[in-house]
């Protein structure tokens, strides 16, 4: 059976999954608001994504007035900074690891083996994952502010851009990669001290 602190590691894991996911897929990773132009994304008054930038705001609820980067021969992917297409194969590298300690914690939990630890490999990946999203959360991050002067907080009278919702998930997966990567070494050291 499993104990407690596995159980948590899983959680931990799967929270780390879903906000990943959803920074990964969401368009609000740094908001252009009163008609900012937006050489970013190419775009006027939107919200931008790692993969699609949405003109007046993407919480309306339809795509319809969202633009993939891919749409039009890849218009707007080739007009992206290295930085920036950067942000985007660190994120999809962070997702594919989130995605496998997520698979071998859930193994771990039924099966057990006499010759391994599956909670170190969970562990790993998990370890992983927060690398990747801490590498990725600094790049855009620094090159955002030190770019196109975005801030954390909009303050009152100005027209900078702002760090979005999206932005600031996967951070907080960030830091629950670190914190199940913990949980998971604990377990696997519990584990390999017992056997």
């Amino acid at each position: 059976m499993a104990s407690c602190l596995a159980i948590t590691a899983i959680i931990c894991v799967l929270i780390t999954t879903v906000a990943t996911i959803v920074a990964f897929s969401t368009p609000n990773w740094i908001e252009f608001e009163q008609n900012q132009d937006s050489t970013l994304c190419s775009c006027l008054n939107c919200d931008c994504g790692l993969w699609l930038s949405c003109s007046g705001g993407s919480l309306a609820g339809s795509l319809d007035n969202c633009e993939w980067f891919f749409s039009n021969d890849f218009l707007i992917e080739r007009g992206l900074p290295d930085w920036f297409k950067a942000t985007q194969g660190v994120m999809a590298c962070a997702l594919a690891s989130t995605l496998i300690a997520l698979i071998i914690g859930l193994f771990s939990l039924c099966c057990h083996c006499k010759g391994c630890n599956p909670n170190m490999a969970a562990g790993a990946f998990a370890n992983l994952t927060f690398i990747l999203l801490a590498v990725s959360v600094c790049v855009f991050g620094a090159k955002a502010h030190m770019d196109h002067k975005a801030t954390v907080i909009q303050q009152q009278g100005e027209n900078l851009p702002v760090f979005g919702w999206s932005f600031w998930t996967a951070v907080g997966g960030a830091v629950m990669a670190l914190i199940s990567s913990s949980l998971y070494f604990c377990v696997g050291r519990k584990d390999d001290y017992y056997m």
